[in-house]
């Protein structure tokens, strides 16, 4: 392979063309080394104006559509506003993979001059709202790499279903935010834009800007059709899934309720067919019926994220609602059946590596990608240390007998987590997303509490509920073996890890992402916001 074709090539090409597109006086003057905090950065670099910090910090994608509707703010000046805070995220901390600002501003500008000219007409539900793309969405012109130098400056032609409807309801797309290599882990590591030795937040442009206050993923209500894939196509896997990250819950309802009344169903086959129902019971009126998972069976809760699932058990309850502990059925065969599904291209291996640590698991399946190792090959690009941690390359292709043991067990786990919402009558599950708030890098392991919803395809939500403090004392509860036992050993207290996020997260039936969408912003005023209780 000639040098001009090899991943390390590929890289230098890359990062320049997109260090590039950051406009010269949106440059910051001062170097931030390693390890410092850069939360305040945005405020006292000179860049942003005082109204454009207040664009970006002090209202939630549904306050600024509303007010760029009534014509409080230009789409302009809150676009620019918005790719400035995007230019010095990227500055500080190396999170976008794809920059189109001038693109834009100057749709921003066509929107403005369009509702001069025909101020009768309506204005679409995201009028104006700036957008950013994980990258692996498309766009015309622009590069979706997925983490991977092999589709590096290599524009795609096609638009990916959601970015069409996107763009149809009236936003503004401005930037693309960085994924691992192939999608597949936690950290945002690659070595097109990251290199070896950084680690990226694909979610640093929204803490930038502001507390995240949701994520919300989608099993199927939101389209993901031309949305490109480490797996080939036709793999026979379990869906994936798609959602929104904004800084309240109220903003991921409002985004869930527009796309869903824009029948994605019509432009993509593989999208449930779930109109969006009008005059719906209020959920505020309402006491609901949570169910409490403290652990998975695993991995043992730290302290910060066992406090965070006591104290919203706690308001929930004061406000009225009923919370009991439940458990979850068999987690351990339904992870067992879940790591299979990524193995439909690999043959019996009995290890999976996570984190530089072994997990025996009693399947018989790997986690090989024989798709993602032919993507790598073509550019000589080895696995960054998590990719090549969690064993997603190893292993040879599948008998067709055990695809269809795979099949079957997915689907008598399906059932089993249904039955598991009547026998309790439960509206909500929470339970915490991971054992841990923010690790070392390539430390993480835990995919259970997240992964087994997206298996039974449950609609889920994460809510940050607070941060580590002085309370989440250092204690020995680790409880499921050595394993666990070195896993819960990476929270070392307090001092370490003080300020990071603390959160729950929220999990409805299968087929429930609008009640989902309801519950969560009625949740996320209880426990974030002094919410009534219910007399």
């Amino acid at each position: 392979m000639d040098r001009e074709h090899s991943w390390e090539e590929i890289t230098i090409q890359k990062r320049k063309r997109r260090d590039s597109l950051i406009p010269e006086a949106w440059k910051l003057r001062s170097t931030y080394p390693p390890g410092s905090s850069v939360l305040n950065v945005p405020r006292t670099c000179g860049i942003l104006t005082h109204t454009e910090l207040s664009i970006t910090s002090d209202y939630d994608a549904v306050d600024l559509v509303q007010r760029m509707k009534e014509g409080l703010l230009s789409c302009e000046a809150v676009t620019v506003a918005f790719c400035k805070r995007a230019a010095i995220a990227q500055q500080l901390t190396n999170c976008l993979t794809e920059i189109f600002f001038d693109l834009a501003i100057e749709r921003a500008k066509h929107l403005d001059a369009e509702r001069k000219t025909n101020p009768s007409e309506s204005l679409g539900p995201l009028f104006g709202l700036p957008i950013s793309l994980k990258d692996s969405l498309n766009l015309p012109g622009i590069d979706t790499t997925i983490g991977l130098t092999y589709f590096a400056n290599k524009p795609v032609t096609e638009t990916s279903s959601l970015s069409e409807i996107l763009l149809e309801l009236g936003a503004i797309l401005y930037c693309k935010t960085n994924v691992p290599q192939s999608m597949m882990t936690v950290d945002s590591d690659n070595y097109i834009l990251a290199g070896q030795s950084t680690r990226l937040i694909r979610n640093s442009l929204l803490a930038d800007q502001a507390v995240v206050k949701g994520l919300l993923s989608l099993c199927g209500a939101v389209s993901w059709a031309r949305k490109r894939s480490p797996v080939h196509p036709g793999f026979l896997g379990h869906a994936p899934s798609v959602g929104p990250m904004a800084t309240s819950a109220r903003a991921c309802r409002y985004f869930l309720e527009v796309v869903m009344k824009a029948e994605p169903w019509r432009r993509d086959g593989n999208c449930y067919r779930l109109p969006w129902q009008p005059g719906t019971e209020d959920i505020s009126l309402r006491r609901l019926r949570i169910g409490v998972v403290a652990r998975d069976g695993k991995f043992s809760v730290t302290p910060p994220m066992r406090r965070a699932l006591q104290e919203s058990s706690e308001k929930l309850s004061q406000a009225g609602h009923t919370v009991i502990p439940i458990e979850l059925p068999d987690v351990a065969g339904l992870e067992r059946s879940f790591m299979g599904s990524f193995a439909l291209d690999g043959n019996e291996v009995s290890l999976a590596v996570f984190a530089c640590r072994v997990l025996v698991y009693p399947s018989s399946n790997p986690l090989p990608f024989q798709y993602l190792k032919e993507l790598l090959a073509a550019t000589r690009e080895p696995p960054v240390p998590s990719v090549k941690a969690i064993g997603i390359l190893d292993g040879q292709p599948m008998p067709l007998k055990d695809i269809l043991d795979i099949n079957a067990s997915r689907a008598y786990y399906l059932q089993l987590y249904n039955d598991l919402w009547g026998t309790h009558n439960l509206d909500l599950i929470m339970l915490p997303p991971a054992p841990h708030t923010a690790i070392p890098h390539d430390a993480w392991q835990s995919i259970v509490y997240t992964g087994i919803w997206n298996f039974v395809d449950c609609p889920a939500m994460v809510l940050p509920v607070g941060a580590v403090d002085e309370r989440d004392v250092l204690d020995d509860r680790s409880q499921f073996g050595e394993l666990d036992e070195a896993y819960y050993s990476l929270y070392t207290g307090p001092e370490k890890y003080r300020g990071m996020p603390i959160s729950v997260q929220l999990v409805a039936q299968r087929y429930n992402d609008q009640g989902l969408a309801m519950m969560a912003e009625h949740v996320d005023r209880i426990l974030n916001g002094g919410e009534y209780s219910l007399s």
